[in-house]
């Protein structure tokens, strides 16, 4: 990670946990505040107060954020995302954790599940929710991983019932402002080449051993590819069904 884009700051209540985060980051350790220093010039702040952890925002953009744990499920009926996996018992993998917003509504459906996370920040934020999620099934049964998924796919070693795949769509235009949890995800994980790399982790997925691949679309973008076997509609997004092995068009 760029360390020109994070300062850690720790209270020295437990340095060993912030050494570890400023490992995964590879960024420098303020103890107590960055005061005038350099780090002042660095877009976010990431604060360790014991084992708890929160993003900041220098001069007051924002206010702090920490992602929390708390799988929403609808009042009727049945999640719409549960549908698309179509399994409660089933191993599934997560191609694109982010906040791990899907992923633990998966896991607390009764799956177990590997969720992916590239971006180092992202990644000991989410971690460090789930550490402090008070649902015991979730964190029994959700495993965040800090690695490029395409390279765990390709690996071989992974096997799974179902992968899951959400691209970070754009923001429609006419739209509101995004919930803060979707725009800073937006801002942390952009990259130039994300299309690209969408394309390789679909393509592995299809050709993995899994039954089912399912990926999150907005109801105005078309399907991924062509194939696509099923979906399923919420307010919000539709969800993708494909069948690995079925016929794939790019």
């Amino acid at each position: 990670m760029n360390s020109d884009l994070i300062t850690v700051i720790s209270d020295r209540s437990d340095i060993k946990y912030t050494e570890w985060i400023s490992r995964i980051l590879g960024s420098r350790i303020y103890l107590g505040s960055p005061g005038n220093q350099s780090a002042n010039k660095t877009p976010f702040f990431l604060r360790v107060s014991g084992n708890r952890i929160q993003l900041e925002f220098p001069e007051g953009r924002c206010k702090p954020f920490m992602p929390v744990i708390a799988p929403g499920l609808p009042a009727r009926g049945i999640d719409p995302l549960l549908r698309a996996i179509g399994t409660k018992q089933g191993k599934v993998i997560d191609m694109t954790a982010g906040w791990c917003v899907d992923a633990s509504r998966i896991a607390f459906s009764g799956c177990s599940i590997v969720a992916f996370e590239n971006s180092p920040l992202v990644y000991v934020l989410t971690q460090n929710a789930i550490e402090h999620c008070r649902l015991p099934l979730i964190k029994q049964r959700l495993v965040l991983r800090h690695e490029d998924s395409i390279q765990a796919l390709q690996s071989g070693t992974m096997d799974a019932d179902v992968i899951y795949m959400d691209p970070m769509f754009p923001a429609h235009k006419r739209n509101a402002a995004s919930p803060k949890a979707i725009s800073l995800l937006r801002e942390l994980v952009n990259r130039p080449d994300h299309t690209q790399s969408f394309e390789k982790m679909f393509e592995l997925a299809m050709s993995s051993g899994a039954r089912r691949v399912v990926i999150k679309r907005p109801h105005h973008f078309p399907a991924i590819q062509k194939g696509k076997v099923g979906e399923i509609k919420s307010k919000q997004v539709r969800y993708d069904i494909y069948f690995p092995g079925s016929s794939i068009a790019y």
